[in-house]
């Protein structure tokens, strides 16, 4: 594509010299500048792409897309001066907008957007239609698994990610829609058939600075819905926002797929979901109430789409559960360990609550918080762990550039003083040993935060660290 064909329907003047430059790629990375490409310098919160705009020329960048002038001949300025936007724009007309051609189905919420993606995934290919994914855990691009360094790419990266699925073959896509990707317009060019909301609860506030502000973020999703497009909302959290028009999931007897004679133990949950007089069973070998609520809303999203409802229902009894969702750890010391992704107050209250439902004897916890996010939210992730656990051991998560100690002095500002069920180790090696070492029979240990994330931050450095092995290697140390 000519330089004067991708930049000029957004009406970036382009220098008569390089209008008819053919660019072979995009990038916003100057260390994968390749020739020929047009390099987008956008602005990020720690670094500045326009520092690097003469090593991508130096790379063979036949241009530099810039917000402000530099000093080189080949230099383009965006009148408007956001590129993170712009670069969505050209983006989408330099990869042909591949995701006109696939069913796209976004997954937003506070919690349960990953669970919710891989069910909706799991029903469509059940029905035939093979489906791309891009979430939290990992993408699926052409049946083809490619890691994920974060929730919601960047918008390059998604057009490039679609366009992926496209050419190889997909019918359908389903992505997890993060606040941060609504609001840095990530996801500004793709349209949705289907739009899930699966609760608003407290998170990244760090970033949004308000629960409206986070919320408006979250809501903005329903802009991006193409016109027959449809909203489907979870009314089993409190404060989820009425939308006229929205297909609802839930418990309540006004909800449009009603969640109804649910049961949940160890080995898994059953419920009957029922929907303009139509009942289905669905029954599931992934333990906690939430999931119940997960999949309600993937039916929802699949029975709007078309699919049977019935169909939908079935395929679920093979579901194969989301890795670090309160994945149990198997061990024949007759009590339960599992990990769960939960960092949020909201999610750590599902899921010890969900926990204490089959737990025999005492129900214990091991969390912490990440450094350099939300801090509002450790005293009540501290309070809701003494009032549901009977043990609760308090220890470090991806402190990030913090002092560990000083995240778990905030964490425990939340806890009554003279708590007796609470411990401290800033180690999580030895925090998670010490919960599993101190267990019983019939007791259950959730070790919460990070799921199935294999690496601990600490400042700058990323080293490998996941919670599964690590409860593994504690199990077998006891035996």
């Amino acid at each position: 594509m000519r330089l004067g064909e991708l930049l000029g329907p957004s009406c970036v003047p382009v220098p008569e010299g390089l209008a008819g430059l053919e660019v072979t790629g995009l990038e916003n990375d100057s260390r994968r500048v390749a020739p020929g490409f047009l390099f987008v310098a956008v602005r990020g919160f720690t670094e500045d792409g326009h520092a690097y705009a003469a090593r991508a020329i130096e790379a063979g960048a036949s241009a530099v897309l810039a917000e402000r002038p530099l000093e080189m001949p080949s230099c383009i300025v965006n009148p408007r001066g956001d590129n993170r936007r712009l670069l969505g724009e050209i983006a989408a007309r330099f990869y042909g907008r591949p995701w006109e051609s696939l069913v796209v189905v976004g997954v937003t919420g506070t919690n349960g957007k990953t669970s919710t993606a891989h069910m909706i995934r799991w029903m469509l290919e059940r029905q035939g239609l093979r489906c791309g994914l891009l979430g939290t855990v990992g993408h699926i691009v052409a049946g083809r698994e490619v890691a994920a360094s974060e929730t919601t790419p960047d918008a390059l990266a998604l057009a490039r990610l679609f366009s992926g699925m496209a050419e190889g073959g997909d019918a359908a896509a389903v992505m997890e829609v993060s606040s941060h990707a609504l609001a840095l317009s990530r996801v500004e060019e793709i349209r949705f058939d289907a739009a899930v909301f699966t609760n608003i609860t407290q998170d990244h506030l760090d970033f949004h600075s308000s629960m409206d502000g986070y919320l408006r973020a979250k809501m903005h999703l329903l802009d991006l819905l193409k016109p027959s497009g449809k909203a489907v909302f979870g009314t089993y959290a409190p404060g989820w926002p009425e939308v006229s028009g929205a297909v609802t999931f839930g418990t309540s007897p006004g909800s449009a797929f009603r969640i109804c004679g649910l049961t949940c133990d160890p080995s898994g949950i059953s419920f009957d979901i029922q929907h303009e007089g139509d009942s289905a069973r669905v029954s599931m070998a992934t333990p906690a109430r939430v999931n119940a609520y997960n999949s309600a809303g993937a039916i929802a999203a699949c029975v709007t789409l078309g699919l049977p409802m019935a169909e939908c229902a079935a395929a679920l009894a093979g579901f194969p559960g989301v890795p670090g969702r309160l994945e149990i750890i198997g061990n024949d010391r007759g009590f339960l360990v599992a990990v769960d992704y939960a960092h949020t107050p909201d999610a750590l209250e599902r899921v010890l609550r969900q926990a204490r439902e089959f737990t025999r004897n005492r129900l214990a916890v091991v969390f912490g918080a990440g450094g350099d996010r939300d801090r509002a939210k450790r005293p009540r992730m501290g309070a809701i762990a003494a009032r549901l656990a009977d043990r609760v051991v308090v220890t470090s998560d991806n402190p990030r550039t913090e002092d560990p100690l000083s995240i778990i002095g905030e964490i425990l500002a939340g806890i009554p003083s003279g708590c007796g069920t609470v411990s401290v180790e800033s180690d999580r090696r030895k925090a998670i040993r010490m919960a599993v070492e101190g267990s019983l029979p019939g007791d259950v240990v959730i070790i919460a935060g990070k799921g199935h994330e294999d690496y601990q931050i600490v400042g700058h450095t990323r080293s490998h660290f996941d919670d599964r092995e690590e409860a593994r290697a504690a199990l077998e140390a006891g035996s």
